[in-house]
């Protein structure tokens, strides 16, 4: 038995591999499609860029580490199959149930490795490739804002502006500070802005500054200049990035000081356990469905393999969206793709041991 289980983790571990190396391109493409060219294009240096992309590999793994397990078992088991070695190991007396033993074994060790990495590796990977945004943007701020474009900061502020001019100079900025459902609590005019490249903030020239309590003005002023501090820049967008980036504690520190129904961090906290507890759940999945096909005398394709883990990750946006914005709850949404799965191995294990 150690000789066989042994022998099925050797046939699983190449192709998890290179499902490894498939989605995390796939999720870098995504990602820098969105900024390369433009940086390329306006002479951002090439070793900032590099590093861009180094500090974003733990985010995509960070997806891609349960993920590549569907992907793997699903072909590993499938090549068995096809091959006839799942008959002739049933021919020499190895229960079905005898597949279980290495496949939750390697089910444990990716779901181990994966909360470490989403816990320790990504929330550090993740600020410094904030840094190195920032960087990026004060090196050359027309590569990622566009006129007329919104953009945050680490203190969640949305900065608006509205004309832009190269060596880091703006025109007519605006600084919002949000203050939750009652508006925002802070607003800021300048008809002018220029980037500091040493230093990371930005001089205001010709300001008006105004203080909202209660949705009510209490503060309106003026000022020739004034110093803003802009640090982690996440340009071309007003949404903040995943919470669950975030180390658990912290997360957990924002849903204890907080009043109010927080969907977003909720959502986050549950997929801190529901996407590394997949990988388990992926791999049960996979010999469940070999199983039956095996039974049937049918196989699955690289097509339908492909399938089957599209849908995991077409689930996972919507609920992810619908958790986030309080549409569902945020339990159902961390929880609900890796359920479907789960739910659909009970079922056809009950159809393999039925025939």
């Amino acid at each position: 038995m150690k000789k066989f289980s042994a022998y099925l983790i050797r046939e699983i571990v190449p192709w998890y591999f290179a499902g490894i190396a498939t989605l995390v391109i796939l999720l870098l493409t995504h990602i820098l499609l969105k900024v390369l060219a433009d940086v390329i294009s306006r002479g951002v240096p090439p070793s900032l860029v590099a590093q861009f992309i180094l500090f974003s590999l733990p985010a995509a793994f960070g997806k891609a580490i349960p993920l590549a397990l569907l992907f793997a078992t699903l072909l590993a088991l499938t090549r068995l199959s096809q091959d006839s070695e799942i008959k002739a190991a049933l021919l020499l007396g190895i229960s079905p149930n005898k597949f279980v033993a290495p496949l939750l074994a390697i089910g444990l060790l990716v779901t181990s490795f994966s909360f470490v990495n989403n816990e320790v590796i990504v929330p550090w990977s993740q600020k410094k490739a904030l840094e190195v945004k920032k960087s990026i943007l004060l090196t050359s701020p027309e590569s990622f804002i566009e006129a007329g474009s919104f953009f945050t900061d680490a203190q969640g502020r949305s900065i608006y502006i509205d004309k832009l001019d190269k060596g880091g100079k703006f025109k007519n900025v605006t600084v919002i500070q949000p203050g939750g459902s009652l508006g925002p609590s802070e607003i800021i005019f300048a008809e002018s802005a220029q980037a500091d490249k040493e230093t990371g903030i930005w001089n205001l020239k010709n300001i008006r500054f105004r203080t909202f309590r209660n949705s009510k003005l209490v503060l309106d002023a003026k000022a020739d200049t004034a110093v803003l501090p802009v640090r982690s820049l996440a340009a071309g967008s007003s949404t903040s990035s995943d919470l669950i980036f975030l180390p658990m504690r912290e997360l957990y520190a924002r849903l204890k000081n907080s009043s109010s129904r927080n969907s977003a961090e909720w959502t986050a906290m549950h997929r801190k356990f529901a996407e590394p507890i997949s990988a388990i759940v992926f791999a049960l999945f996979a010999l469940a469905v070999t199983l039956v096909s095996f039974r049937n005398t049918f196989s699955l394709g690289l097509v339908s393999v492909l399938f089957l883990t599209f849908i995991y990750y077409a689930t996972w946006s919507v609920a992810n969206v619908l958790g986030n914005q309080g549409t569902i709850p945020a339990y159902i949404a961390a929880w609900i793709p890796v359920a479907l799965y789960g739910f659909s191995a009970l079922a056809l294990f009950f159809v393999a041991w039925r025939r």
